[in-house]
């Protein structure tokens, strides 16, 4: 206990100097970022499809030809030895490939396709919404429909993490898809189009800023030098059993600080009702409903959260979409979802968002809304 105290410690010292640094930083001006100023950080389809869609486009406004996809082929695993002719390529944003058929296996949008010769890079782009339905599948067959040479479907999110059940089915990584993460193919093809881009002063400048942006959605603010004192700590063998004991404790961790910073507090802020955590989610209700509002996580604490009301009795209900689980990332009303269901934001659920209370904000006003309609339109619950 007294080592893992001791290297706490020292962590403490690294963080605080990375957070002196960055304070220095920011007086010269170096962390101003143009992303942060316009309030568009967390907007995959207004920033992130489309920054990335124009640097992968041969003929876009950087003037640097095919260089910056030449990178992005060189940089991503699945896609380095698959001879793609990026000089004819052309990109598509948000790719409409028709309205989704009756058992949701075909049509929607991909936020990117690049297309050259027969083949097709298809990349769907999670930053903080949940999966829909079947969506991986969904783009799985417009490739093999409309891809003569072949195709790979990249599932691009922050951390890397796989796609859910709900959205791939039967689909398999790394053999039909190819999880992506932003905090590392994207980082490191971003530093390479940095390097290509050193005789366009206004396309670097920018390619640092989103640089900057993913590195503050990834968690990842810390300066290079800062990151290798840590790691070159971390990588003592003096420390090894302490970091191993601390990285067994993370899920059990995360659970705690969300016991601690949202459930509480959302208990505190909802007295008259019945609270509970239960497996992959949370249970809202009074003692006179059968029905219950939901907070659902799936396997993952914050990954693919929603919201909805739902019931563990079986039986015909009434069915109506209501306004709180409507708009993107809404689904139907079904004989367990009787008002429909809805995503949540993902990006409110990072740690730190837990603990400086963005999180329960977020979650009261969503919940508050459900009440509010329920009450207004006096829905059986």
């Amino acid at each position: 206990m007294e080592n893992l105290r001791r290297l706490l410690d020292e962590v403490r010292l690294i963080r605080k100097k990375a957070e002196v640094e960055k304070e220095e930083a920011d007086r010269r001006g170096e962390n101003f970022n143009i992303f942060n100023v316009l309030g568009v950080t967390s907007d995959e389809t207004r920033t992130h499809s489309a920054f990335i869609a124009e640097l992968l486009d041969p003929n876009g406004s950087h003037g640097l030809g095919d260089q910056f996809l030449r990178s992005f082929v060189d940089t991503v695993d699945c896609l380095r030895s698959w001879n793609f002719d990026t000089k004819s390529a052309k990109v598509h944003k948000e790719l409409s490939i028709g309205g989704k058929n009756e058992v949701c296996t075909e049509g929607g949008r991909i936020d990117i396709v690049v297309e050259s010769n027969g083949k097709a890079i298809i990349i769907e782009n999670k930053i903080y919404a949940g999966d829909q339905e079947k969506q991986l599948v969904r783009y799985y067959n417009y490739g093999t429909t409309n891809c003569s040479d072949g195709f790979r479907l990249l599932y691009l999110t922050l951390n890397g993490d796989d796609a859910s059940a709900y959205s791939r089915e039967k689909l398999v990584v790394n053999e039909d898809y190819y999880a992506a993460a932003y905090n590392h193919e994207i980082s490191d093809w971003l530093q390479r189009c940095i390097g290509c881009s050193a005789r366009h002063p206004l396309v670097r400048e920018t390619l640092i800023q989103y640089q900057n942006l993913i590195n503050q959605l990834t968690m990842n603010s810390m300066d290079k030098n800062s990151q290798e004192e840590l790691l070159k700590l971390m990588s003592d063998p003096k420390n090894i059993t302490s970091i191993c004991s601390i990285l067994s404790l993370e899920t059990k961790w995360r659970e705690q600080i969300f016991n601690s910073y949202v459930l509480t507090p959302l208990k505190e802020k909802f007295k008259e009702m019945d609270i509970e955590l239960k497996s992959r989610g949370i249970n809202m209700k009074r003692p006179e409903w059968t029905q219950y509002i939901r907070l659902d996580w799936g396997n993952t604490l914050g990954k693919n959260a929603s919201i909805g009301i739902t019931t563990h009795i079986a039986g015909p209900k009434m069915k109506q979409k209501i306004d709180s689980f409507s708009g993107p990332g809404s689904h139907a009303p079904s004989d367990w979802w009787s008002y429909g269901w809805t995503d949540l934001d993902g990006k409110y659920w990072e740690i730190p968002q837990m603990v400086n209370g963005e999180l329960v904000d977020y979650l009261y006003r969503k919940i508050f809304a459900v009440l509010e309609e329920i009450k207004k339109k006096q829905l059986p619950m």
